[in-house]
């Protein structure tokens, strides 16, 4: 396990809120993520996956496991 960085964390939170607003599927929140944060496109695949692998609905994501 270690400690999220900020970018992470808002991003992992922002996807749970995705999540529940039924928007998209999760498979497809890559352009949502680089949209709302700017990201490069391999950065938000990355923090996707972080959070696929590490889901939380409680939204907690301190720390994650890589």
């Amino acid at each position: 396990m270690r400690k999220t960085t900020v970018s992470e964390k808002e991003v992992m939170e922002y996807l749970n809120f995705l999540r529940e607003s039924g928007a998209t599927n999760m498979f497809g929140a890559t352009p949502y993520v680089i949209e709302e944060f700017g990201l490069e496109k391999s950065e938000a695949r990355r923090i996707l996956s972080l959070w696929m692998s590490n889901f939380n609905s409680a939204g907690d994501y301190t720390e994650v496991k890589d």
